[in-house]
């Protein structure tokens, strides 16, 4: 199995409530492939920054320890023209066109929070393990 997690499952597990945060930290455990991609990162960072006032010290940790236990995807000029199409099908914001497309183009499940990727064929974190 091979999992893409989204920016939310990050962020859930370091500041979500109890049980959203214990279903994502159970996720980023699991023993599988695990991609994101570098503009989850870069969300990752202004999330932390902005919203949750964390210094840059630590939001670099954080960042660190993800990519000691995730492959990071940088998306190519294909990837985005691939995205642009599936968001002419749906008109989903252009971050999660992109990172859509990335995980089907590596054949792994997307992992998000967000209703509209589920809607869409990703998977939420809670009915994944209970799949796994």
């Amino acid at each position: 199995m091979k999992l893409f997690i989204d920016t939310n499952v990050f962020i859930s597990a370091l500041f979500g409530e109890e049980e959203r945060s214990e279903i994502a930290k159970e996720v980023l455990n699991l023993d599988v492939v695990k991609y994101t991609s570098l503009l989850n990162l870069m969300e990752i960072r202004s999330v932390l920054s902005k919203k949750k006032q964390v210094s840059k010290i630590e939001i670099e940790k954080v960042i660190d320890d993800i990519i000691h236990g995730t492959e990071i995807i940088i998306p190519d000029s294909s990837s985005f023209l691939k995205s642009s199409e599936f968001q002419k099908e749906n008109y989903l914001y252009p971050s999660d066109c992109l990172i859509f497309t990335l995980s089907k183009n590596l054949d792994s499940i997307l992992v998000t929070f967000d209703s509209e990727l589920i809607h869409h064929g990703a998977v939420e974190p809670e009915k994944l393990l209970e799949q796994y």
